[in-house]
């Protein structure tokens, strides 16, 4: 009995000791690979248990990789026929003990599934002794082989994370190499635009700057922001509007837009425009997000533009005086040229004053007094008076120099006054002045002088056309155009105008006359231009040409 007792004690002993050590064996796998963790328990079932050949098999239930390793003296051939024995036998799901595993020799195998259906792998174990497995074995092999399926299942999570660790660190410094290029792209667009940020927490206090910001109020990037060193910058002029601006926001936690001067420390003014929205944080505080923009180029350019634009008006207004001036003299000129006709139609009723005056003595010398007579021709001299007045009065028209004054007008009224003027002249060159005035015409807006001018000039300039013709005819016209303007023409039946020279005739200085100036069709169509309209020539299908002009 002794001898049984003992023999049962040094087994236990041995047993608690297989025991002892295979459950000091996992700390031994932390961190390391599914494969020699799977070799780590095969030597250690063959070589603590005393085992002739061990099978590990460790499977991924979430589709890993399998891992095999077989460790043995005898029966290398244990995987093959293992997966004979499971495909004849079916699904393994519980513990078998295989009492001839013999292929030619005596074996006894054991195999413990791991995990439900041997999901998770199986151990194999093939011992000669006739007595394998013992339930000693059975259970050192069950922990063994529970202690490698953790282990296993551990490994297969530290792999994926540190996979997945791999991964987020890749993300990072990705994501960091993206938001810092951001960053330099923020600063660089920053810098070119002169266009700072800044965030600004009411509750404590806290101001920040981009560097741009930094630049802009000249401090150094070292140098804290703080709001009195913001207005330290601040135009004295402007310190009030600026003021008055943070304390509405801040009280009223209200975006704010602002435009003022900062006066750096060399005395350089610049301008400033800041844009600020008031948003509220996570933690519950108040904060502005805004920017300031160096808007001072833009402001050297707006008051270039200014004094460009009053410069150009100043010249507009000296180039109108001029060419009021030019057209001033230019009818002037052309009175002159006609003062042998103005003559002859200012002395044509002044001697039919002078006749009807002295036949009015004779019908009061008679006896009686032929007081019936005497009337008739003080009624004639008061109608040759008012003839000659009315020709005076649109010389002195023509020759006084005013300031353009456009009122509306008919221009069949403006065209009779200029014909009237022009009818001595015509008979002077033995031409026909005939005209064809439509009817039901659009009043026009205009200055009266400077368009009979323009008629003026052109009925001037056909007339002296004709000179050597036989047939001399000249018409004028006026018509209705499209959207409410009026067109005036002058056709002359003289000796028209050489191909190629209808576009030159308007340049300054060209002429044609001996003598002339080659100014008057210039400062026509000036003069229409003026107007709004349009002054050409075109060839008649006839002798002659026909100058046009709309307004």
């Amino acid at each position: 009995m002794a001898t049984y007792a003992d023999a049962e004690i040094r087994r236990l002993r041995l047993a608690l000791r297989d025991l002892v050590a295979l459950s000091t064996i996992p700390a031994a796998w932390v961190g390391r690979e599914p494969p020699a963790i799977a070799a780590g328990l095969a030597n250690v079932l063959v070589g603590s248990l005393d085992l002739d050949v061990a099978f590990v098999r460790l499977c991924d239930p979430r589709g890993g990789a399998t891992v095999e390793v077989t460790r043995g003296r005898t029966w290398n051939a244990l995987p093959e026929w293992l997966e004979r024995h499971l495909a004849s036998a079916g699904q393994l799901s519980h513990r078998e003990i295989i009492r001839d595993a013999g292929a030619g020799q005596s074996c006894r195998a054991v195999v413990i599934p791991i995990g439900v259906n041997a999901e998770a792998g199986l151990v194999a174990a093939a011992c000669e002794r006739t007595d394998f497995p013992t339930e000693v074995d059975q259970l050192l092999l069950s922990v063994a082989a529970n202690h490698a399926a953790s282990a296993f299942q551990s490994a297969r999570i530290q792999q994926e994370l540190r996979h997945a660790h791999k991964g987020l660190e890749d993300k990072v410094v990705e994501r960091t190499a993206e938001l810092r290029r951001a960053a330099s792209y923020l600063a660089e667009a920053q810098r070119l635009s002169h266009t700072g940020s800044f965030g600004w927490n009411v509750e404590n206090g806290e101001i920040y700057w981009s560097e741009e910001t930094f630049r802009i109020f000249q401090y150094a990037p070292t140098t804290k922001p703080t709001l009195e060193r913001t207005l330290e910058r601040v135009l004295p002029d402007d310190l009030p509007i600026v003021k008055q601006t943070i304390d509405r926001a801040s009280q009223n936690r209200e975006d704010f837009d602002v435009e003022h001067r900062l006066q750096m420390p060399d005395g350089a003014i610049k301008h400033v425009h800041v844009v600020a929205r008031a948003v509220n944080a996570e933690w519950g505080d108040v904060e502005f997000v805004g920017s300031v923009m160096d808007v001072s180029a833009a402001k050297a350019a707006e008051d270039r533009i200014q004094q460009d634009i009053a410069e150009k008006k100043l010249a507009d207004e000296a180039l109108r005086q001029a060419q009021a001036d030019l057209a001033h003299v230019s009818r002037v000129t052309t009175l002159g040229e006609m003062a042998a006709s103005i003559a002859h139609e200012v002395d044509q009723p002044l001697s039919g004053v002078v006749i009807n005056a002295n036949a009015c003595l004779r019908f009061l010398a008679g006896a009686p007094p032929n007081l019936d007579e005497v009337r008739d021709g003080l009624q004639a001299i008061a109608r040759d008076g008012r003839r000659a007045s009315d020709v005076i009065a649109r010389i002195r028209t023509l020759a006084r120099r005013k300031a353009t004054e456009k009122e509306s007008l008919d221009i069949n009224e403006v065209t009779r006054e200029v014909v009237t003027l022009a009818e001595g002249e015509a008979r002077r060159t033995g031409a026909t002045l005939q005209t064809e005035l439509g009817a039901d015409l659009p009043r026009v807006v205009g200055d009266r002088v400077q368009l009979q001018q323009v008629m003026l000039n052109l009925i001037l300039n056909g007339l002296e056309s004709m000179h050597g013709v036989a047939a001399r005819h000249l018409v004028i016209r006026t018509l209705r155009e499209e959207n409410d303007r009026v067109e005036v023409a002058v056709q002359d039946s003289g000796s028209g105008i050489e191909p190629g020279l209808a576009a030159s005739i308007f340049d300054a200085f060209y002429t044609t006359k001996r003598g002339g100036m080659g100014m008057g069709l210039s400062i026509s169509r000036s003069i229409v231009e003026q107007h709004g309209g349009r002054l050409w020539v075109v060839s008649n299908h006839g002798p002659g040409s026909t100058f046009h002009f709309t307004i």
